[in-house]
């Protein structure tokens, strides 16, 4: 049996890793299970095997995966665990003062210093091993999953909305940045809109700007969507603009759906998945005109999207590279 744990079941990354890759055990006739640790839920759960507020003391499986820090110090002396590294957390830690800066790294130390540890990207990899100087017993880049047929499937959705636009999906945080993608919007010369599909505590910050950038009647922010992927589908350009990654699940979901992407070449994931000719589209951190000019490009003129891009990331590939860690 292998057994996920995570804190929630927020509409997170995290949170969509575990409930594909659960998917994805049981078409293997793998006996697989989810323990959330809490009752904050985002989606609508009618599978016996996803446990809210599991009791872990007597829990036995051939396989646990961790998901996040938080749920990692929970079950710190269980055996048969794999820890699984969403974030370049040293990235995060930057944005600290450097007494907690210090407190932060030592502590992940800590925590993973010989365990078990998978990295969502190559970049994570790197971040754990370079930069955090974390030395675990063994560790290994297992890409995020994709159910691609499911997700183009809900990008066939009609939506209702009657112009053009770019856009972003993301939380409304710093990390995530939307307020670069704005100001380069602004010196765009284009007609189209630009729709932002996130919630968080940034909100109020990024609708004064689009104000104060004369572009707030064409920016649109319609929260957290249940089905993203319609409005994906239907985008002329899908940007994100973040200053820090573990992987980018939404770029690899917009090339699912063929929509064309530009990213910032943020640690880490980005630039594992916009390969080959499509590497052309990653865009400075934190530069608006690189950003900017990026997305002139792309609008003009973009690769043919084949599935080569996406492929590798099809979830029941990914179920398996986890399957064979038992």
């Amino acid at each position: 049996m292998i057994v996920q744990i995570i804190g929630t079941l927020r509409g997170g990354g995290a949170e969509r890793v575990a409930l594909t890759l659960h998917k994805g055990f049981k078409e293997l006739n793998i006996d697989s299970k989810i323990l959330v640790l809490s009752n904050k839920i985002d989606y609508e759960i009618d599978d016996i095997d996803i446990i809210i507020g599991a009791d872990l003391k007597t829990l036995k499986a051939d396989l646990i995966i961790a998901h996040m820090a938080d749920v990692s110090k929970k079950i710190y002396n269980l055996e048969n665990v794999w820890h699984v590294i969403h974030n370049s957390y040293s990235f995060k830690f930057k944005e600290k003062n450097f007494i907690s800066k210090v407190k932060h790294i030592y502590s992940f130390r800590k925590l993973y210093n010989n365990k078990n540890l998978i990295s969502v990207s190559n970049g994570v990899k790197n971040d754990v091993l370079n930069n955090l100087k974390i030395r675990p017993k063994t560790i290994q880049t297992i890409y995020n999953p994709f159910d691609i047929e499911e997700i183009q499937t809900l990008g066939n959705e009609k939506i209702d909305l009657n112009f053009d636009y770019i856009i972003n999906v993301a939380g409304l945080t710093k990390m995530k940045n939307q307020a670069l993608l704005l100001k380069s919007f602004a010196k765009l010369d284009t007609n189209l809109h630009l729709v932002l599909l996130g919630k968080g505590n940034q909100e109020k910050n990024l609708k004064q700007l689009s104000k104060k950038l004369n572009i707030e009647n064409r920016v649109h922010f319609l929260g957290w969507q249940k089905n993203p992927y319609k409005y994906i589908k239907n985008a002329k350009l899908f940007v994100l603009s973040s200053n820090i990654e573990g992987f980018g699940n939404v770029i690899v979901e917009s090339l699912i759906l063929h929509t064309p992407v530009v990213s910032t070449n943020c640690p880490s994931g980005p630039n594992e998945i916009l390969v080959d000719e499509l590497s052309s589209y990653l865009a400075k951190v934190k530069d608006e005109n690189d950003l900017k000019e990026k997305i002139e490009s792309a609008l003009n003129y973009y690769p043919q999207i084949e599935e080569k891009f996406y492929k590798k990331f099809d979830y029941l590939n990914i179920a398996n590279q986890y399957s064979s860690l038992i």
